[in-house]
């Protein structure tokens, strides 16, 4: 596996013609310096942008080269400098948008079915119309990089293609090789699939064509998410990086969701953040330093690389407070990557994806609660599909929108045939027939008319639960029929709400009748007719997560780790078995609502006397902080962390 470098900055530079006097302040050797200074190890600098611009001496396409590009060796001139301080400089070009592209070259737009482009109007601001790789665009495309990639040479040490993505389109070129194909281009389904068929081929021949130019550099294309939608395409590209803005639209979630199934595609990994308050093309704006710690640490505890997302003002001088901040997170990065790359996670559990190949960004309500809840009990999980090998896990679980099959179906039964446990909710694998798979414990019959249902809190999976009282879920469950080993129990209302039939505010309350099964646990299997994790991620009841604490407990009584903290710590194991040890990766930030659209982490919360147990395959007889190397007491299987403060790493050996 080729590593990358560890601590980078991917260093936007969307530029505008309207803007004159571009690069008039840049001065190389104050460009590297700043960037020296941050403890950055590379940075990725622009050949051409969404508006269309090039920054370089362009002798195929002149009239392409920014018409107020001041130094017309911009892109060079950083990328030698950054080299001249030991520096790696991979070079951005953009794929599907393309401003001047789009206004210049209709034929080559993206076209929905009715005609009509991606994107708005060019009468409004934004680059948001999109080109089809199908048309006579790709000829451009490769004329370009090849430019770049002879005016650098030897010199090149990555190409950074950004916005490729699996886009439908309907322009002449599709319409003929769907037709060509026996492909029916009125069908939406279809079409999407030709989408994907035509971005992987491209994908895999714009990287042969790089090979035949460059054997060393790397190479990546970027679509905002890793996840299924790339596993077919994955032998194009040499690492991934993980774009995952907290606040630009991706949230916190999104990158321990797309890094948990990632690293499972055999690549090296690199997560990406920004230093903006909200999102890219935010100037002026610096992350509190609580967040961007919070960020960059929780990838290194992954065993990630690093990239922070920068934008280059028009007049090429760096902002140095933007690397006064960035210094002070990479300073303290550069002190623990030892503890976490290389590595290889620990794990004793694994969540099934119900993610569309089809399709980027579509992690579901039910993987995306899966994952926050699971990460706040301290669970050590993958995230995989259906595709790939379950006997790694002592565990897999089946969220309740995950499709069936009967191919899923002999899986899971022999899995659990092995010793494997399964946890699945609501209609889980529920196949085409409307049939559970065998191995689970009752059958299916149907969706529950009347709900919500209320959890009667007695027996195994009720233990920390009010015995006198009635929890509700709220989702609509499932009807469980032939049920073997019921272990949990709920009662109806006295009537759906519905029409003019209703009581109260919300909902019906308990009708108190005969209570029915709601889980069933029999040969391994753990099935809730319940969604609890989509209903965790809608409101997080405190019960449901108890009541999946319960459930864990009994299928995986000695878990890999346990701690008394807070949820909002986070533990995450890492392996590295040339150097004997096994590390603990502890992070206490706290992200809060405080805004109406984003969350925001404004300082680091300690964590004091977290005690942690832990059952891992190396064993240990000595623990310690790192890099601070201060030893911990250790009695049997626990250790005690005095303080957490922000990010901790325990080393075991």
């Amino acid at each position: 596996m080729q590593m990358l470098s560890p601590r980078q900055v991917h260093l936007d530079f969307h530029t505008s013609e309207w803007i004159e006097g571009i690069g008039a302040q840049f001065d190389a050797e104050e460009f590297a310096r700043t960037v020296q200074e941050a403890a950055v190890s590379s940075m990725t600098v622009f050949a051409r942008c969404h508006h269309g611009w090039l920054y370089y001496d362009s002798k195929r396409f002149p009239e392409r080269v920014h018409p107020h590009l001041v130094n017309r060796n911009l892109m060079v001139d950083q990328v030698r400098a950054l080299h001249a301080r030991g520096i790696k400089a991979p070079v951005y070009i953009t794929v599907q948008l393309d401003y001047q592209t789009a206004v210049s070259r209709p034929e080559w737009l993206i076209r929905k079915p009715d005609g009509a482009h991606e994107g708005g109007p060019f009468s409004e601001p934004g680059f948001g119309q999109t080109l089809c790789m199908n048309t006579g665009y790709l000829q451009y495309l490769r004329e370009h990089t090849l430019e770049v990639m002879e005016l650098l040479g030897d010199e090149l040490d990555g190409l950074f293609f950004d916005i490729v993505g699996i886009r439908s389109c309907t322009c002449a070129a599709c319409r003929r090789e769907m037709l060509e194909r026996g492909m029916d281009f009125g069908d939406e389904q279809q079409v999407r699939e030709f989408a994907k068929f035509t971005l992987d081929r491209f994908k895999r021949e714009m990287s042969a064509f790089v090979r035949e130019h460059n054997d060393h550099c790397t190479i990546f294309y970027n679509a905002g998410h890793v996840g299924p939608c790339t596993k077919e395409s994955k032998d194009a590209y040499t690492h991934f990086e993980l774009e995952s803005l907290p606040s630009g639209g991706w949230g916190y979630l999104h990158f321990p969701v797309t890094a948990r199934y990632a690293r499972k595609l055999g690549l090296d990994c690199m997560g990406m953040t920004g230093k903006f308050l909200t999102s890219w093309g935010d100037f002026h704006s610096l992350k509190n330093l609580a967040a961007l710690e919070f960020e960059s640490f929780r990838m290194l505890s992954f065993g990630f690389a690093c990239s922070i997302g920068d934008q280059l003002p028009p007049n090429g001088k760096l902002n140095p407070a933007t690397y006064r901040l960035i210094g002070k997170v990479y300073r303290p990065f550069a002190g623990r990557e030892a503890w976490a790359r290389p590595s290889t996670p620990l794990v004793e559990a694994a969540i099934l994806t119900n993610e569309n190949p089809l399709y980027e960004h579509q992690m579901s309500e039910s993987i995306l609660g899966a994952a926050q809840l699971l990460e706040e009990l301290a669970l050590q999980f993958d995230i995989i599909d259906a595709e790939m090998d379950f006997s790694p896990y002592k565990l897999l679980i089946v969220p309740e929108d995950v499709a069936g099959s009967p191919a899923l179906s002999e899986k899971l039964a022999a899995f659990a045939a092995a010793g494997g446990r399964v946890l699945s909710c609501g209609r889980g694998a529920l196949m085409e027939n409307d049939a559970y798979p065998a191995c689970y414990p009752a059958k299916y019959a149907g969706n529950r008319v009347a709900y919500p249902d209320f959890i009667v809190a007695n027996g195994p999976l009720a233990e920390g639960l009010e015995a006198d009282n009635e929890y509700v879920i709220y989702q609509q469950g499932t009807v469980l029929e032939d049920v073997q080993g019921t272990i949990l129990f709920a009662r109806a209302p006295y009537f759906p709400r519905a029409g003019r039939k209703f009581c109260s505010h919300r909902y019906t309350p308990s009708a108190g009748g005969e209570a029915y099964p709601t889980a069933a646990l029999a040969n391994g299997v753990l099935l809730f007719a319940h969604p609890l994790f989509a209903q965790y991620r809608d409101c997080a009841p405190g019960w449901v997560k108890q009541i999946v604490k319960n459930a864990l407990d009994l299928l995986l009584p000695d878990r890999l780790v346990r701690h008394d903290g807070a949820s909002t710590v986070t533990v995450s194991l890492l392996d590295q078995p040339e150097r004997n040890r096994t590390c603990a990766h502890i992070l206490s930030y706290v992200p809060v609502r405080k805004s109406a659209t984003i969350d925001i982490v404004e300082e680091r919360t300690q964590a004091r006397d977290l005690h942690l147990t832990l059952h891992i395959p190396r064993g240990f007889t000595r623990a310690r902080l790192v890099p601070e190397d201060i030893p911990l007491a250790v009695e049997g299987e626990s250790v005690t962390v005095p303080c957490v403060d922000g990010y901790a790493i325990v080393e075991l050996t």
